[in-house]
């Protein structure tokens, strides 16, 4: 065997050798095993859900106040699983080079389509009028606003597929499964935490654990980047744009919190500030940055608990699979 040693040996993340054959036992990234496994456990399908009583509580128990925050939520969330579903498929998946990182991928291709389907079955269940909650962005403009700005910086990876460029994209990836989806799952658990709309947190936590595992995900391809090309890390520019990017998304972030929830159910401008704030050196802490907002405290502490599928089960707010160190064989 030692003579085809030297082809998993060479195998890089980006960059490397392109091959078809898909021999991923043994293989270079030895951690992309871990997170396939995660995700295979973690199967689930929409149609678990019971959403039967979540049709008479959005019509009958809500304000107009938090229906309003109810459809700006799933608007945006079915939005961007759509916008990351393309990302993955038609920006980062190409540059990849590594056959068992990219079944990894393929798997959170599969999961964001999963949510997809998922705010549809929401949508089609509680809302009279779905299309009105999927084409929410054509009326309103920060909406709009905010889809344009994730779109157009997941596309600049299209054509550059330099190890800096693809640093970054995996920055803005953390910052999208990390930050972007987060008021939105804040206004669906703010609901629930006193008792309505049970059903819909019900799907969100699903969705919620599948997206910290793709944080996670993109979290050490960051690492095995480091190891691979050096060369990116030792420039300081790169840090601040790194910086930036986390900073764009907690200030967009926030904005759209503090605008769909309008002060429902006691979430005020700093609470959701400074939730977002919390998340934004969450994401920085994974890639090993320092935080951005020092001091700042997570307001929203209850979301860990309350955001687990049950109560024996490990909390899933966990860091990345820890063995993330690039193997070399030596058969």
């Amino acid at each position: 065997m030692s003579e085809y040693q030297h082809i998993i040996n060479n195998r890089r993340l980006i960059g490397g050798e392109r091959s078809q054959l898909m021999a991923i036992s043994p293989m270079k990234h030895v951690w992309a095993r871990e997170y396939w496994n995660q995700m295979r456990a973690n199967n689930w399908n929409p149609e678990e859900v019971d959403l039967s009583r979540d049709v008479p509580c959005y019509r009958n128990e809500l304000t107009e106040e938090e229906r309003n925050m109810f459809d700006k939520a799933l608007a945006f969330l079915s939005n961007l699983d759509g916008i990351q579903l393309h990302n993955l498929t038609d920006n980062i998946a190409q540059h990849v080079t590594s056959p068992e990182v990219k079944m990894v991928l393929t798997r959170q291709a599969y999961e964001e389509a999963l949510h997809v389907d998922s705010y549809s079955v929401l949508a089609e269940a509680i809302s009279a009028d779905p299309m009105a909650i999927y084409m929410t962005f054509m009326r309103d403009e920060i909406l709009a606003r905010k889809n344009e700005y994730i779109t157009r910086q997941s596309a600049k990876l299209k054509d550059d597929g330099s190890p800096r460029s693809y640093a970054l994209a995996v920055v803005a990836n953390v910052a999208l499964e990390g930050i972007y989806f987060y008021s939105g799952f804040l206004s669906f658990f703010g609901l629930a935490k006193r008792g309505k709309m049970l059903g819909a947190a019900d799907m969100i936590r699903f969705i919620m654990r599948d997206e910290v595992v793709h944080k996670n995900f993109f979290a050490t391809q960051f690492d095995t980047l480091k190891q691979e090309n050096p060369e990116v890390f030792v420039d300081p520019i790169f840090w601040a744009d790194a910086v930036e990017i986390l900073k764009a998304a907690v200030e967009l972030e926030t904005d759209w919190g503090v605008y769909i929830t309008n002060g429902v159910l006691g979430f005020t401008p700093q609470v959701v500030g400074d939730y977002i704030k919390h998340l934004g050196n969450d994401a920085a802490a994974l890639l090993g940055m320092e935080p951005i907002y020092p001091g700042v405290k997570n307001p929203c502490e209850w979301v860990d608990k309350f955001s687990q599928i049950n109560k024996d089960e490990t909390n899933f707010f966990e860091g990345k699979v820890k063995s993330y160190q690039v193997g070399t064989l030596g058969w």
